[in-house]
């Protein structure tokens, strides 16, 4: 009789400790990481079981509190689990596989964050942007596709309200691109930035009209910019590598320029050389032409002592 009162001594100061309100030692008594309730365990912060929120979120529970929860985030794709209403909180976003025994995600390709959360930008745009989230890039006019504004684009979602289709507002990332000039559509703004690509890797050559047509192809008045359906305002420019006369290396932003052409943008069309001779008597008149195609008159003059030659280009 003894003895036996000695063991239920033990057993209530045990029960005391634990602070367990039930019967949970089929359940390794919570692992040490939760307080039975009845014959359930409800496990602390950090910990699983199918009877608290984390529990619910997880892809996997462990009823006696012995692994861990992962971060949970906004599904990145899930079942409807009433009208109108998607994206739930999931363990790892959906996108990753949960360590039990540390708590951390590992995520899948191209997602990062504490729950993966986020989409990665390629290859951090290069070291040539900011890796921004949609609801960022909205409120830059030089984003492209370029609009002549900026936007709202902000999370906007309740059990009550579904409007969830900006769930993925501070989700899904991508590259604003570095310029040495600024974008834009209004004047003096260009609508191409000098790096550009998906991960900013690319760098457009210096741009110039070019010289062999009459029109103005920098001119981007009332030209619809690309991926846009917005137009330049007036003095608004497009831009033109190489002058549209000659190649560029857009891993190097480099013209490499077609016979005839020169300069870093190609503009400068190559002048022939006119051996012209200059007498006392004044001067000589020649003719001679750009590139082939541009027909014009110079007059070399130059004073005379003792004769002379002079070499004149234009």
């Amino acid at each position: 009789m003894y003895l036996v009162f000695v063991l239920l001594v033990i057993h209530i100061v045990k029960f005391t400790e634990s602070g367990n309100k039930g019967n949970c030692a089929d359940l390794n008594n919570c692992s040490g990481h939760g307080q039975c309730n009845g014959n359930k365990c409800v496990c602390y912060e950090g910990w699983t079981a199918s009877s608290n929120s984390y529990g619910a979120n997880a892809l996997y529970a462990s009823f006696d509190c012995s692994a861990r929860n992962c971060p949970s985030g906004t599904s990145w794709a899930d079942i409807p689990n009433i009208k109108n209403f998607a994206h739930r909180m999931a363990e790892c976003s959906d996108r990753g596989i949960c360590n039990r025994k540390t708590g951390k995600c590992s995520c899948f390709k191209n997602f990062e964050g504490s729950a993966c959360q986020r989409s990665k930008c390629p290859n951090d745009c290069s070291g040539h942007g900011r890796c921004l989230s949609m609801e960022q890039l909205a409120q830059h006019s030089n984003a492209l596709p370029l609009s002549p504004g900026t936007y709202e684009y902000n999370l906007k979602q309740t059990f009550e309200n579904s409007s969830s289709i900006t769930w993925d507002a501070k989700k899904i990332f991508g590259c604003l691109c570095d310029s040495s000039w600024e974008v834009g559509l209004a004047a003096n703004q260009t609508q191409e930035p000098e790096w550009f690509g998906s991960d900013c890797s690319l760098r457009h050559c210096p741009s110039a009209d070019n010289p062999r047509t009459i029109k103005d192809e920098t001119n981007c008045f009332n030209v619809t910019a690309k991926n846009s359906n917005s137009t330049g305002e007036h003095g608004n420019k497009c831009h033109v590598d190489c002058a549209d006369q000659g190649i560029c290396d857009y891993q190097t932003g480099v013209c490499s320029c077609f016979n005839g052409q020169f300069g870093s943008d190609c503009s400068i069309s190559e002048a022939l050389y006119h051996q012209t001779s200059v007498s006392s008597s004044g001067v000589s008149v020649s003719s001679g032409f750009f590139g082939g195609n541009m027909a014009f008159d110079f007059v070399a003059a130059a004073a005379e002592s003792g004769g002379a030659q002079m070499f004149s280009n234009v």
